[in-house]
């Protein structure tokens, strides 16, 4: 063989090691578009506030903390988790997951990073608490009170088959 196939393969190997990996994948929350909440619209001025749940689903309160909003992006953005500041620029004035809507991601250290919209969707209460025990950042849930009652009566023998 001659060095350069043979250096050619071997880096093959190692690139084929390296991407099989020795540790097991950690899972990642998937979320379907739609799954939790429906589609909607909030005007891009009016975002207060936000959580971020990975890097590419966000919830955003606009205009308060009762109005949520599930926003996803289409670019996973590795600084999203950092962020000190969202901002989200559209042709309009309204965050809808159309062509044109982008996040813009502020952190500390950082270059302004930016990736479309994809999604938008309005989340009742209820969606709001699923979303979030999806990745791992729901409320606990309550612990159920045990309460008075009559319970069973349980007799066992406990002087053996023959007994005194």
């Amino acid at each position: 063989m001659r060095p350069a196939p043979l250096a050619a393969a071997g880096l093959a190997v190692l690139v084929l090691a390296a991407c099989a990996g020795s540790g097991e994948p950690r899972p990642r929350p998937t979320v379907k578009a739609g799954e939790f909440g429906t589609p909607d619209c909030f005007l891009r001025r009016a975002a207060s506030d936000f959580q971020v749940l990975d890097d590419r689903n966000v919830i955003v309160f606009a205009p308060g903390r009762a109005d949520a909003y599930h926003v996803q992006v289409s670019l996973p953005l590795t600084d999203l988790r950092f962020a000190d500041t969202l901002a989200f620029e559209s042709r309009s004035s309204r965050i809808c997951g159309y062509a044109g809507d982008e996040l813009v991601v502020a952190s500390t250290g950082s270059s302004l990073r930016r990736a479309s919209v994809t999604g938008v969707y309005r989340l009742e209460p209820a969606a709001l608490d699923g979303l979030l025990a999806r990745f791992g950042r729901g409320r606990p849930a309550a612990k159920p009170e045990p309460r008075a009652g009559e319970g069973a009566e349980i007799e066992r023998d406990v002087g053996g088959a023959g007994g005194p």
